[in-house]
């Protein structure tokens, strides 16, 4: 994609000049005249397709997605098909294709698996259980998700991760199963603090709402629908607003105030028709048909639940419930034993990775290639090293998270300079505090530092990670934040024997993300 952007460039064009029809335009001439590889002529289709969904152009869309794929082959561009067949299954659920749909999701899990791209896997699975949902047939979704709960950890993406937790959590309130709903929305609320998006943020809440009024707690379910936000502009967002709007009238309904929420339903239903979706549509008339019977309105009542019965039942035609199951069930999980093999190849590739480079890479390979510039601590690079060399020899050891805690606001209010001092001063700390405690201390990324304690216990780690948060707790931060002071939150576990690194950092991460849940300026052990 960089060197079709390059030829543009060169060409005297700005792609970010145009938008609209004339984006669909420019990117055309550019296919037909610039980009000079298949690659090339399928990245410009992918663009224009995307444009032609803001302009509510989704049949042709879905064309040139289709175009682009016949320009892409394996298993050089692997991740770029999954990529657009992902896309391509979105647009033929919202046009309402959901055998074509489920065809994508067949297509992408198949190739997958043959390349080793877990996030696509998790993706199309989840595809598969949606269409489920979108049936109600919730046990069986369940069955779908539940798949991915043995690669949980070797999802990359924090959001999909995420994601597919609100997947299930949301079967578990349709099922009325509240204990695990319960449980699974604490560990939800933990992970959504490390993922920062408002709108997954927005669904937990819906879900809590669902709870509370599940559990006839009707206070908390409206206090708690109180502290929704979500970022206007996207089609999630628009979900995301509907669904509450329609979760406040069941919670009016239950108070006795069917008036209100008459009104509330009312109200939502012009943007339930702009949005077009089924799903959203049955769920209105079938909570207009309540509403109309609690206030004795048997006529109305009649005539929403003759509309819900229609939208059901076309549902139930155009969804291909019977592809989706004990077959399609026993593929999935004929591939589990590929999964664990890829998973396994990993941290295979990794040993021997080590025994065939490391001599030579630490020879070749300068200072400053192992080293974070701003902190002059260890950097990604040195870190893969040393994690591939515990590894080789059996090494055991402890692997501690710190994050700084609210460095967003610190950036934002104080500015990127001050942040950047106040990372040197946590970094010198660090380093200063573990110099002679037989530990590695690693940069991994923005605010976040990991520690590698060798031949460690747990309880030792614990021990070193909180006297290190009290010191910076205790760190004169008046010179260079003024009144605010400043924390970190820790996570910690111990590297288990036959486990891969990625395992390792998951576990630890997941520590982190409960220390932040706790309140943030803590330490939490897995």
């Amino acid at each position: 994609m960089e060197a079709l952007l390059n030829k543009i460039s060169d060409s005297g064009l700005d792609p970010s000049s145009v938008s609209g029809e004339e984006a669909i335009i420019f990117w055309n001439h550019v296919r037909q005249h610039i980009a000079t590889s298949a690659r090339e002529i399928a990245h410009c289709l992918i663009i224009s397709a995307e444009f032609r969904v803001r302009l509510n152009q989704n049949q042709v869309s879905i064309e040139e997605l289709r175009e682009a794929l016949d320009y892409l082959a394996l298993p050089n561009d692997a991740e770029l098909i999954l990529e657009v067949r992902n896309s391509l299954a979105d647009r033929l659920v919202d046009l309402g294709d959901y055998h074509g749909a489920l065809n994508e999701y067949i297509s992408s899990s198949t190739i997958a698996v043959d390349t080793g791209y877990i996030d696509a896997y998790v993706l199309a699975v989840l595809g598969m259980g949606n269409l489920c949902d979108a049936y109600g047939d919730h046990n069986r979704a369940l069955r779908y998700y539940q798949k991915i709960d043995s690669i949980d950890h070797a999802i990359s993406s924090r959001s999909l991760r995420l994601r597919y937790k609100l997947y299930m959590l949301s079967c578990y309130i349709d099922l009325k199963r509240t204990t695990a709903a319960t449980d699974l929305i604490k560990e939800c609320e933990e992970l959504s603090i490390l993922v920062s998006d408002k709108v997954l943020s927005g669904q937990i809440i819906l879900y809590q709402t669902k709870i509370y009024r599940q559990n006839k707690q009707m206070d908390l379910a409206l206090q708690c629908l109180g502290n929704v936000q979500y970022a206007a502009g996207n089609i999630h967002s628009a979900w995301l607003s509907n669904m509450i709007r329609l979760e406040l009238a069941a919670c009016l309904s239950e108070h006795n105030k069917a008036h209100i929420a008459n009104w509330v339903l009312e109200s939502t239903r012009n943007r339930i028709k702009q949005y077009a979706s089924p799903i959203l549509n049955l769920k209105l008339c079938n909570a207009l048909a309540e509403i109309c019977q609690q206030k004795e309105d048997f006529k109305s009542a009649l005539e929403y639940q003759k509309s819900a019965y229609r939208i059901e039942s076309d549902l139930m035609k155009k969804i291909p419930i019977g592809e989706l199951g004990a077959s399609q069930l026993r593929r999935l999980s004929r591939f589990e034993l590929q999964l664990k093999l890829i998973l396994s190849e990993q941290e295979n590739r990794e040993l021997k990775e080590t025994t065939e480079s490391q001599k030579h890479a630490v020879a070749q390979l300068q200072q400053d290639v192992f080293t974070d510039p701003l902190t002059a601590l260890h950097n990604r690079r040195w870190l893969d090293v040393k994690l591939k060399d515990l590894l080789l020899h059996d090494v055991p050891f402890a692997l501690m998270v710190v994050d700084i805690d609210h460095f967003k606001s610190i950036n934002d209010e104080l500015s990127h300079l001050v942040g950047d001092k106040a990372i040197v001063n946590v970094s010198h700390e660090l380093s200063s505090y573990f110099k002679f405690r037989g530990a590695s201390c690693v940069r991994f990324g923005g605010e976040e530092f990991l520690v590698i304690l060798e031949r460690s216990t747990l309880e030792q780690a614990e021990m070193h990670a909180e006297a290190y948060r009290e010191r910076i707790f205790g760190f004169g931060w008046h010179s260079i934040l003024g009144e605010r002071g400043l924390t970190v939150s820790i996570g910690i576990t111990l590297h288990r024997e036959g486990e891969n690194t990625q395992r390792t950092f998951y576990r630890a991460d997941k520590a982190l993300y409960r220390a932040k849940a706790n309140g943030r300026n803590q330490v939490c052990t897995e």
